[in-house]
């Protein structure tokens, strides 16, 4: 992981070509699960509070916090227990078609709330979790990368996996708006208490695309690969030659479990970088949870127009990170993975700093409580304001008789958001990648599917508490405790991840007289 050092690859050395194309193969499925279940997920991103309003009108901010971490709270639990079932079965197909099914089952419920009866809220709340849950599968793609590459290959194919995922972003705000035409309401009946509309056609449509995803990963389609173990053999036998001045030598499985014996994975390091990665997705599922809500109470614009807005800036952010992700492949073997990550992290702890109210009129005011729905601006310079662009009509607003912090905090300013947005959305994809290619190497040749679990149990631990706490305090006591919160948790990730830096390294063999290319890395 040292800045211009060059990994040898050795999958020309342990499989024939054809092989080698059907490994691509199988990859290249992974990728496009990684494709569907991010699309799947930024479909219905920007709508999750109006849909919650709309079917459950006294649900309130409070609980978007919960209905948000239903998702990644479902995630804590499958993920580990996924990845150890992988390990189990020796197998990633029957776990994979079953989580899709799982998650179309789920869109499936999104979609149809509004024939249910009672509090809806725990119904969507059910919908998420089981998307959640189906999530998991995130970590079998994972520790099947990690098998199905050599150590050179392996950070392009999460660069790539994460490139998937970048570009679904891009496209399920854009596919999200292309719905904005059916309106909100029930003008579209499909039968009984069934209506198509902004909120639900996403869900239908996310719903088949992961039966169209289960059916990728049949028999004749999908062919599972370990490379990774027979490169680790021949190092392996390659290192007890350089040992053994006889012509015999153990089997290269059996030098394999000799040599691994000697030495396990350094877990602080696992653990350094499950807290990295946790404190990563922490920081993206806070720009998820707040996007919205800032949008409609610190520029004061309608529900539907700042799901417009909001999606439109995460396409954008899609695009953008995809350019990123596609070049961390080639910038990490120029600089280092260890370099390109603490400079995601300086870059996520800055970002909420941009976020503060540093001085000026209140936001837009509302008032939920009364008969009457009005946005005003109390002392505000209305040329300033997104809310009072011509494009974009100002009925959203902060709401005072609920948050007293809104008549005297400071709004937050367009070009505010946009700056932390762009930082956030930069040093994300250097976190999340590298914290996975590193991960990935520090565990070596031993199975990876529990670890894997670990250490997306750990992001989604994350997950869970970010919606909550973050909106919980904004709504108690607004932006600038919020952010701060976000900023003083950077700044500690950043500084663990400066004490541990040298831990950060791949697995080594014991018992080597000479370094091997392939262990320098």
């Amino acid at each position: 992981m040292g800045a211009g050092v060059d990994e040898v690859d050795y999958a020309k050395q342990v499989e024939p070509e054809i092989e080698r194309k059907r490994r691509y193969f199988s990859l290249a499925i992974i990728t496009f699960t990684a494709f569907t279940f991010n699309l799947s997920f930024s479909i219905i991103l920007t709508s999750a509070k109006p849909y919650l309003d709309q079917m459950d009108p006294e649900a309130g901010t409070q609980f978007l916090g919960l209905f948000i971490a239903a998702q990644p709270l479902a995630q804590l639990f499958f993920s580990p227990l996924l990845g150890y079932l992988g390990n189990k079965f020796g197998s990633i197909r029957l776990l994979s078609i079953l989580s899709t099914l799982i998650l179309a089952a789920g869109f499936v419920l999104y979609a149809c709330v509004s024939a249910l009866p009672g509090q809806r809220r725990w119904y969507l709340f059910a919908a998420r979790f089981l998307v959640g849950a189906a999530a998991g599968s995130i970590t079998l793609c994972f520790s099947y990368i990690a098998s199905a590459t050599t150590v050179k290959e392996r950070t392009t194919a999460i660069s790539l996996f994460s490139l998937a995922g970048s570009t679904a972003f891009v496209l399920g705000p854009v596919i999200q708006l292309a719905f904005a035409p059916l309106g909100v309401g029930t003008d579209i009946p499909m039968g009984g208490d069934l209506y198509l509309n902004l909120f639900t056609g996403p869900s239908w449509l996310s719903a088949s695309m992961a039966l169209l995803n289960a059916l990728v990963f049949l028999p004749g389609v999908f062919t599972e690969h370990n490379v990774a173990k027979k490169e680790g053999d021949f190092v392996a036998t390659m290192a007890a030659k350089k040992r053994s001045a006889t012509a015999a030598s153990p089997s290269p499985a059996e030098m394999a479990k000799k040599i691994q014996r000697q030495k396990r994975p350094d877990k602080w390091a696992l653990i350094v970088c499950i807290v990295i990665f946790a404190s990563v997705q922490f920081n993206f599922i806070f720009l998820e949870s707040v996007a919205t809500l800032l949008t409609i109470e610190q520029l004061g614009l309608s529900e539907k127009s700042a799901i417009v807005v909001v999606g439109l800036a995460f396409a954008g952010a899609g695009v953008y990170s995809g350019v990123i992700f596609a070049i961390l492949g080639p910038l990490s073997r120029r600089l280092g993975e260890r370099i390109l990550l603490i400079i995601g992290i300086f870059l996520l702890a800055i970002g909420p700093v941009l976020l503060f109210p540093y001085g000026g009129p209140p936001p837009p005011i509302k008032y939920l409580n009364s008969s009457h729905s009005i946005a005003s601006t109390i002392g505000a310079d209305n040329d300033t304001l997104l809310a009072d662009s011509i494009f974009f009509p100002c009925i959203g607003g902060c709401p005072i008789d609920v948050q007293p912090w809104c008549g005297y905090t400071s709004a937050i300013r367009p070009e505010q958001l946009i700056a932390g947005f762009v930082l956030i959305v930069t040093g994300f994809p250097m976190g999340a990648a590298m914290t996975n290619s590193i991960f990935s190497k520090i565990i070596g040749p031993y199975p990876q599917g529990t670890w894997m679990g670990i250490l997306a149990a750990g992001a989604c631990f994350a997950r869970v508490l970010c919606p909550i706490c973050v909106t919980n305090i904004y709504s108690a006591f607004g932006p600038l405790a919020a952010f701060a919160f976000m900023t003083g948790i950077m700044v500690l990730v950043l500084m663990l991840l400066l004490i541990y830096y040298r831990h950060l390294v791949p697995y080594r063999y014991e018992d080597i007289e000479e370094p091997i290319p392939f262990l320098i890395t």
